[in-house]
C-alpha cells in the first residue's frame, strides 16, 4: 500500500451520480454510473467507446447479502455495454445488473490484448473475497492477454490502481480479505495488524481471536472456532456469510466446531462475533482484552489513533 491522491469529477455535482475517478499523474481513469444512466454516458465520455474493462454490478436477486461482479473486456466498451443492456425476448441476461464502473486509459495505447490481460487478473484477484459474487461463465487461462514483458508490468500499473479507484468508489471487490488456501497452513501469512492488541471472545462451542487491522477491518484470527450450531437470532446474512465461508474453505470442520483456516476480515465487530457464534451479537462488548475491558471501551479510549483508514 501507498498514499495516492484521487480526484473524483461529479457529472451533476451528485456523489451518487455519474463519476469519473482518477489517480493524479495516472493515464487511467474509471467512469462509474448506474445502468439506466448508460446512454448520457455514452454521449458525455466518448472515450468509453475505446478499448479497455468494465464491470457490471448487483445483487443477488435470490440472496440480498449476496454482491455480484460481471468483469469484462472490448474492443469498444460503449457498444459492448449496449449488448448487455439489450434484453432477449424479453429476457434480461444480466438481470442483477444495477452498477457499472468503466476502466479506461486517457491515451489511446490500451489495446485489446492489454484489456484481455487486464480482465484475466481482476477475475482471478476477486476470488480471494467471498463475499463476491464472479458470473463470468469462463475462467482466464494463464495466457489469456499474454503480452511481451514491458508491456505486462505496465498492465501490473492498471490492475493496481483498478483496484485502488474500484475501492475509493465504494466497492471492495478486490479487497483481500484471508490468505490463500492453497498454502500449507504453517506457511501463511498473518495479516499484518500491529499494534492493535488481541481481543478474545469465548463461551460454550467457540473460541476466538481478533486483532484491528490498519484499515480499520475487524481480523478473526486463523485457528479461532466459531460454534457449529445456530440459533434463530443469526442475522440473515451472518447465515449466509457462514455458509460461504464454509463453501469456499475458510471455516472448516473440526471436532463439532468451525475452525478458521485462515486470517478473515470483518467490516465490524459485531459481524465477526456474530458469525463465530452462531447468532446476533454485539461485538462492541463481547470482544474483550486480557484485563476485561470489552472493544467499546478500548475504542473510547482513543485506542485507534493508529487506523489509516482507506486502504484497497
Amino acid at each position: 500500500m501507498k498514499p495516492r491522491s484521487i480526484n473524483i469529477f461529479l457529472l451533476d455535482g451528485d456523489p451518487n451520480g455519474i463519476r469519473v475517478a482518477q489517480i493524479s499523474m495516472s493515464t487511467i481513469q474509471a467512469i462509474a454510473f448506474r445502468r439506466n444512466q448508460l446512454r448520457r454516458v455514452r454521449e458525455a465520455f466518448p472515450e468509453i467507446e475505446r478499448p479497455g474493462v468494465y464491470l457490471l454490478i448487483g445483487t443477488d436477486e435470490n440472496d440480498l447479502d449476496r454482491l455480484i461482479a460481471y468483469i469484462g473486456e472490448s474492443e469498444g466498451i460503449g457498444a459492448r455495454l449496449y449488448t448487455h443492456n439489450s434484453s432477449d425476448a424479453g429476457r434480461d441476461p444480466k438481470g442483477f445488473w444495477t452498477d457499472t464502473v468503466v476502466l479506461i486509459s486517457k491515451d489511446e495505447n490500451l489495446t485489446k490484448s492489454h484489456a484481455r490481460y487486464v480482465e484475466a487478473c481482476l477475475i482471478r484477484a476477486v476470488g480471494s473475497n467471498p463475499r463476491w459474487l464472479v458470473p463470468n461463465s469462463k475462467r482466464p487461462s494463464e495466457d489469456a492477454g499474454k503480452l511481451p514483458l514491458p508491456d505486462r508490468a505496465a498492465m501490473e500499473e492498471f490492475v493496481d490502481q483498478t483496484k485502488t479507484l474500484v475501492g475509493a468508489l465504494g466497492w471492495d471487490l478486490f479487497r483481500e480479505m484471508r490468505g490463500r488456501l492453497t498454502e500449507p497452513l504453517e506457511q501463511m501469512q498473518p495479516t499484518p495488524v500491529d499494534p492493535s492488541p488481541i481481543f478474545f471472545f469465548r463461551g460454550e462451542g467457540f473460541s476466538a481471536e481478533m486483532t484491528i487491522a490498519q484499515s480499520g477491518d475487524f481480523v478473526v484470527k486463523a485457528g479461532s472456532k466459531a460454534r457449529a450450531r445456530t440459533t434463530p437470532t443469526i442475522p440473515k446474512g451472518t447465515l449466509a456469510l457462514r455458509d460461504t465461508l464454509q463453501k469456499s474453505g475458510v471455516l472448516q470442520e473440526d471436532a463439532g466446531s468451525l475452525v478458521f483456516a485462515s486470517d478473515y476480515s470483518f467490516t465490524s465487530a459485531s459481524a465477526a462475533a456474530a458469525t463465530v457464534i452462531g447468532a446476533s451479537a454485539n461485538g462492541r462488548i463481547l470482544w474483550k482484552l486480557n484485563d476485561g475491558r470489552c472493544y467499546a471501551d478500548w475504542e473510547a479510549a482513543g485506542a485507534l489513533s493508529f487506523v489509516a483508514v482507506g486502504e484497497y
